[in-house]
C-alpha cells in the first residue's frame, strides 16, 4: 500500500513553469475525479497554490508510478512544450507523509513559517473529500498533517515575528503605540503594498483608517473593502497630515512626496505629539531628513528588512523543534500504515482456522435410517 507524491514548487521550478502547471479549483476537482474514476488511483488529492502544484495519490495499478503521474498532469494541462518531468520532485510512502507534514507546518514554504499554506492544504483535502477521492489513507494523512501544523504553531515560535515588509511595518507601529484602536492612520497609496499594510493594521484593531490615492476610485474601493469608507482627495491630503498618528506611504514615484518642511509644519500643528511614518515605497517616498524631527519615528524598507532578517533568523532556530514534532508524528503514521498491511493477514488466518470445522460439518455422512 503506497502513497506517491509528485509536484513542482518554488524549489524545483521557476514561476513561469509553476504558473503553467497550476490547477484552478474546478480543474482540481476534474483532475482527481478522472484519476480515480478511470481506475488509475484509489485515492487522489492536489495541493495547488501560487508556489506549488503537488499530487498525492494512492495508485490502483502498478504502472501508475511517479513518471506516469507527471506525464498525466503535463498532458492534462497541455504543457508538453514548456513543462518537463525534470521540473518535478518525487516522494514515496513515508517520504510523501514527511513532505506533506513539512508543507503543512510551513517549513517548506518560500517564506519560512508563512501562515497561509495550512489553509491551502485544508482546501485541497476539502476538494478531494467533496468529490469522493479522499479515502482512508489520504484522510488519515491529512488529519495528521493538520495535527502537526497545530503542534508547530502552539509548541514552537516558528510563526512569530513579521516576515513581510507590510506586516513588519504594522508590527513596529504596534510596538510603539500598543493600542492601535485609539490611533488615526493615513495610508498614502492603495496599490498592492498599501492594501496589504491597510489589511494588516486593520487586523490589529486599527479602525480609524483614512486612504488617499492618485486614482480616487481605487482608494474608495479599498476603503469600502475595509469598511472604513474614509477617503481624502490626493490633491489635498497634505493639509490634514497633522491629524494622523501613523502615516504609511506606498507610492510609486521618483521624488519624495513628503518633505522635511511639510512634516515640520504638521508636527507644530500637532504640538509635537509622536508620529510614526512607515515608508514602504521603493524608491523612498519620504525625505530621510524627516526622521530627525522631534518625536518623529521614520522607518523605510531597509530598516524594516533588518527586522525581517532578525525574525527569519529566530524562525530558523525553531527548525529542530519542528522537525522533532514531524519525526514523532511520522513514526505514529508509519505504525498506523503497518496495521493496515497486517489486517488482511489476520483476517485470512482467522478464516483458515474456521475452514476445517466447517468442512468437517459438511463432510459428515448422514446417519443411516432404520428399517
Amino acid at each position: 500500500m503506497n502513497i506517491i507524491s509528485v509536484g513542482v514548487n518554488h524549489k524545483t521550478a521557476p514561476i513561469e513553469i509553476r504558473e503553467r502547471i497550476a490547477l484552478s479549483e474546478v480543474q482540481n476537482k476534474e483532475f482527481v475525479t478522472d484519476l480515480v474514476s478511470s481506475g488509475l488511483a484509489s485515492e487522489a488529492m492536489v495541493v495547488s497554490t501560487c508556489n506549488r502544484t503537488e499530487l498525492y495519490v494512492v495508485p490502483a495499478m502498478l504502472e501508475v508510478n511517479c513518471d506516469y503521474l507527471k506525464e498525466y498532469l503535463i498532458a492534462y494541462k497541455d504543457a508538453r512544450n514548456t513543462v518537463r518531468p525534470e521540473h518535478f520532485f518525487n516522494r514515496f510512502y513515508c517520504g510523501t507523509a514527511r513532505h506533506l507534514f513539512e508543507v503543512s507546518s510551513a517549513i517548506d514554504s518560500l517564506v519560512l513559517g508563512e501562515g497561509q499554506i495550512l489553509g491551502q492544504v485544508k482546501d485541497a483535502y476539502r476538494i478531494a473529500a467533496e468529490v469522493g477521492t479522499a479515502g482512508i489513507l489520504l484522510t488519515r494523512l491529512c488529519h495528521t498533517a493538520f495535527s502537526v501544523a497545530k503542534k508547530v504553531k502552539t509548541k514552537t515560535k516558528l510563526m512569530e515575528g513579521a516576515v513581510s515588509v507590510s506586516y513588519a511595518a504594522v508590527e513596529l507601529a504596534q510596538k510603539i503605540f500598543s493600542n492601535l484602536s485609539m490611533k488615526k492612520v493615513l495610508l498614502v497609496g492603495a496599490g498592492e503594498t498599501g492594501e496589504l499594510a491597510a489589511k494588516h493594521i486593520y487586523a490589529k484593531n486599527a479602525r480609524n483608517i483614512v486612504i488617499t490615492n492618485r486614482t480616487q476610485s481605487k482608494a474608495e474601493a479599498l476603503a469600502e473593502e475595509l469598511g472604513t469608507n474614509r477617503v481624502l482627495p490626493y490633491e489635498s491630503y497634505k493639509e490634514h497630515l497633522h491629524e494622523f498618528d501613523i502615516i504609511i506611504t506606498a507610492v510609486s514615484t521618483k521624488e519624495y512626496i513628503l518633505s522635511e518642511s511639510e512634516m515640520q509644519h504638521a508636527m507644530q500643528r500637532r504640538r509635537l505629539k509622536p508620529v510614526i511614518m512607515l515608508d514602504l515605497g521603493l524608491p523612498r517616498n519620504i525625505d530621510p531628513e524627516v526622521g530627525k524631527l522631534q518625536n518623529m519615528f521614520l522607518k523605510d524598507i531597509d530598516a524594516l528588512k533588518h527586522i525581517i532578517d532578525k525574525n527569519l533568523e529566530r524562525r530558523r532556530a525553531e527548525l529542530p523543534k519542528v522537525k522533532a514534532i514531524i519525526d514523532e508524528e511520522l513514526v505514529c503514521f508509519g505504525q498506523w500504515i503497518n496495521t493496515l498491511k497486517v489486517r488482511p493477514t489476520i483476517v485470512t488466518k482467522k478464516t483458515q482456522k474456521a475452514l476445517p470445522a466447517a468442512a468437517a460439518a459438511t463432510d459428515k455422512t448422514p446417519p443411516a435410517t432404520k428399517g
